[in-house]
């Protein structure tokens, strides 16, 4: 077999990023091997060490790119709705408890196990933290821009709200427990001018 181009081996790097990404958000780091993730990406096992040094380096980069992911779809949300924030918090936070296959659940969710394992000053628990605040700052610019009266406490709860319920309804399901528990979070938020989405 010939050697494989610059663009070639972009493209398959990229491919096992993605891949290893969303099996780490469907079954948790710890239960994805790299062999799994070379045979769900359609490359071989062999191949993994030229394209990474080792298991922990792609978990930081998969961590990293889901994050990044997420931050970029909260960020087109906050655009969409840039002229009525507290319709914006609304669809946010709908979007978030809506249900969605576990390989695009939130990062902040699917790598938490992992994190609260590792040591504090490993590199995965650095990215981890840095992508909830990243995503926590973007929650509460759109937050403190919906509702000019709500403190930084309240839009913490709020964080936390969404972050617990959607916890709940992933591991529960779309049961009438976690849709109330998903009314009362959303009852909590400043009210909107019309009923639209």
């Amino acid at each position: 077999m010939g050697r494989v181009s610059r663009e070639q081996a972009q493209r398959n790097r990229e491919r096992v990023l993605e891949t290893a990404c969303r099996l780490f958000r469907k079954h948790g780091v710890e239960g994805v091997s790299i062999g799994d993730i070379m045979q769900d990406a359609g490359l071989t096992a062999g191949a993994f060490y030229k394209q990474f040094s080792s298991k922990e380096a792609l978990i930081d980069e998969a961590s990293r790119f889901a994050f990044t992911q997420s931050s970029e779809s909260w960020e087109r949300m906050s655009q969409r709705y840039a002229d009525d924030a507290a319709q914006g918090l609304q669809a946010l936070m709908r979007r978030y408890f809506k249900h969605r296959p576990q390989t695009q659940s939130c990062p902040i969710l699917a790598f938490s196990s992992l994190s609260s394992s590792l040591p504090s000053d490993a590199p995965a628990t650095a990215i981890y933290s840095e992508g909830v605040e990243t995503l926590f700052d973007q929650f509460r610019t759109v937050a403190l821009q919906a509702g000019a009266e709500q403190s930084e406490e309240h839009v913490m709860l709020l964080f936390a709200a969404m972050l617990g319920t959607g916890m709940i309804s992933r591991a529960v399901g779309d049961t009438a427990f976690s849709q109330t528990m998903q009314a009362a979070v959303l009852a909590a938020l400043p009210k909107v001018e019309s009923d639209q989405d």
